[in-house]
């Protein structure tokens, strides 16, 4: 049973359940109800939705197989029907004090993450209302004990959220995690004009439709343009991302204020920048908007990559990354990691996670390290039998008695650990094949996953 919630978050989750909270605005609003501009607003939501109280515990309960707490009745579901029926309960949230449904400090974190779902639900949900809201109150409170929720599946074209280990993104800073940084290996710079051996599969004209996207999210912003006055000046999160760039000295980046006085204006100059620079200011400007406009803009931005069949992806750490084809980190993967009994093959895995998401080379490098160590512990899982016996458990419980399956995942686990001696991943002699390539990097990380992430689910619990 995890017990990872502390007593002061799952308190602070009752409050906001019970009493609803304050929702604050980046910029006032008008409200055209007032006729007044407001800066927040309270968020409130019955937590059975569109259900009765009874209904939405059925909904996560066995009522009928739980005990009564009056002798009256020979199961939950009686006992509580008739208490709700004759209004016996002082509140609807007294629930949350029933040692039945496991709601209570030191019942473990899976019932109240199962609840917290079951609000969001969209048979429970009113989609009018504010959930959307409360999914991220209900995240932000979580996230400092480990958990998110996120959408896992969908009904009828809705969302349906679990519950699963939060793995914090990297801190960006700038301008190391540029995208002309990160991929510096695949960019040549030289007397010449450069060459792109990252991005320069994008065309002409899917870049002019970046530029279009770019300028259609010029949100505008208030700055201070020094710290030693109080003056502001009123400009636009393109403008910002473009000085941003210039003053980083990356290479050479469009002057707005000059090309719209030119044939083609605007779009044609930030189209014809070179494409790694057009990825840096399209990160920059993802960093500079609203966190509404950011989610809309990653949308688009997105879109036209997958119009234009590219592979590549602007995440929602506002960096655009080079996406693998055969990528296995999943939602569901993440998922298996509260599930793994063995603490020092859980965080090892979880680490390898951490530094697969980072956006730099090096870290990826080090992913690929920390994910063949998994391979290696895992090989030792079941401590009561030698490496090789464990090993070969593993084995026998993925092929389910068949030995085709047998052969195939001895031959994998063979190669991987080939794999594992040939190339710079757990040994760094000077004999060994050196990876130079983030894309090398993926392709073995992602191998080694697709058998550890098998086996995971196969493991005793």
């Amino acid at each position: 049973m995890m017990d990872k919630i502390s007593d002061v978050t799952r308190q602070d989750i009752i409050d906001v359940i019970r009493n609803g909270f304050v929702v604050s605005f980046d910029e006032p609003q008008y409200d055209s109800i007032s006729g007044n501009y407001i800066v927040s607003y309270r968020a409130k939501i019955s937590y059975h939705g569109r259900l009765d109280e009874l209904g939405f515990l059925e909904r996560l309960y066995d009522l009928d197989n739980m005990p009564s707490n009056d002798s009256r009745y020979s199961n939950a579901h009686g006992d509580i029907s008739c208490h709700l029926r004759f209004g016996d309960y002082e509140d609807e949230y007294w629930i949350f004090q029933d040692e039945r449904f496991s709601l209570r400090q030191g019942d473990g974190d899976e019932a109240l993450l199962h609840f917290l779902c079951m609000m969001l639900h969209p048979a429970v949900r009113i989609e009018n209302s504010r959930w959307r809201d409360y999914l991220q109150k209900f995240n932000e409170l979580l996230r400092e004990d480990g958990y998110e929720l996120y959408p896992a599946k969908k009904i009828s074209g809705r969302d349906i959220y679990e519950a699963r280990p939060y793995i914090a993104p990297p801190k960006i800073t700038w301008p190391e995690n540029l995208f002309s940084e990160r991929y510096k290996e695949l960019i040549e710079y030289g007397n010449g004009p450069s060459v792109d051996h990252i991005s320069g599969v994008v065309s002409w004209d899917t870049k002019r439709h970046f530029s279009e996207i770019m300028i259609e999210f010029r949100q505008p912003i208030q700055i201070q343009p020094n710290r030693y006055e109080s003056r502001t000046e009123r400009t636009d999160a393109l403008e910002v991302a473009i000085d941003r760039l210039r003053d980083y000295d990356i290479g050479l980046v469009v002057d707005l204020q000059y090309a719209q006085f030119l044939p083609g204006r605007v779009e044609g100059a930030i189209a014809a920048q070179f494409t790694p620079a057009l990825f840096d200011i399209i990160e920059l400007q993802h960093d500079e908007l609203s966190d509404d406009e950011k989610a809309e803009y990653r949308a688009e931005i997105n879109a036209e990559f997958t119009k234009s069949n590219l592979p590549f992806q602007l995440n929602d750490n506002g960096l655009i990354e080079h996406t693998v084809e055969a990528e296995v980190l999943s939602p569901e993967i993440i998922g298996l990691l509260p599930k793994i009994q063995e603490p020092g093959l859980r965080e090892l895995l979880e680490t390898a996670i951490i530094r697969h998401q980072q956006p730099d080379f090096q870290s990826h490098r080090d992913a690929v390290e920390k994910i063949w160590d998994v391979l290696e512990r895992l090989k030792t899982y079941y401590t009561d039998l030698d490496k090789k016996a464990s090993a070969n458990k593993i084995i026998n419980d993925m092929a389910g008695g068949k030995s085709e399956y047998q052969d195939l995942f001895e031959e994998e686990f063979r190669v991987l650990t080939n794999i594992g001696n040939r190339f710079c991943i757990r040994h760094h002699e000077t004999n060994k094949i050196d990876i130079t390539d983030i894309r090398q990097c993926d392709y073995f990380f992602n191998r080694c996953l697709s058998l550890i992430a098998l086996a995971l689910q196969y493991l005793d619990s």
